[in-house]
């Protein structure tokens, strides 16, 4: 029971439920500093192959060494209507999914965030208004708890202009060494 001046006690708000290892959708443990968020995480983990290999990004403990990053991709989006733009209320659910998520993911450091729909469920789950953090690719941001949030853009796995994917990967790249010296700065 917690005391409370004007009308005696209240009951503690119940801790945060937490998630048992393999029990969300997504690929990497729990215990991963590198969260990605993203509509579709196999699609994800195919795209972003040359990413995942040149900042030596694992999804696997036992294949992790001592300079390897070790990530999670999660899709909080699963619960989505086939609609081209999510509904608020859908983003809502997929956000406290994603807390969950967030709060049992004890050594995270960075969450990167693939297209603005993932975005929008991260700033959500940390209970950061929409309003507060635009939505900015190639960018890193430090939010107040100290997380650090890296925008990039969603890849469609629908045909899409090779001149956009190409402006998309080139953005990705030029992030990837941000995010490599966020989680390893140099000593």
């Amino acid at each position: 029971m917690t005391l409370r001046a004007s009308t005696g006690t209240i009951p503690a708000p119940p801790p945060p439920p937490v998630i048992p290892e393999g029990s969300r959708s997504g690929t990497g443990p729990l215990s991963a500093e590198l969260l990605i968020v993203c509509l579709d995480p196999e699609d994800a983990v195919d795209t972003l192959a040359g990413f995942l290999k040149a900042n030596d990004i694992v999804f696997d403990p036992a294949l992790a060494g001592p300079a390897s990053i070790l990530g999670r991709i999660t899709s909080v989006m699963q619960p989505l209507s086939s609609q081209p733009l999510a509904l608020p209320s859908e983003l809502e659910t997929c956000s406290a999914a994603l807390c969950t998520e967030l709060q049992s993911m004890h050594r995270l450091r960075l969450v990167l965030t693939l297209g603005i729909s993932a975005h929008i469920a991260v700033l959500g789950a940390c209970g950061i208004p929409l309003s507060r953090l635009d939505f900015r690719p190639g960018e890193i941001t430090h939010l107040p708890d100290g997380l650090l949030l890296a925008d990039g853009c969603h890849f469609p796995n629908k045909p899409f202009p090779a001149d956009m994917l190409a402006q998309r990967r080139s953005a990705l790249t030029e992030l990837s060494p941000k995010i490599r010296a966020a989680l390893r700065p140099a000593v």
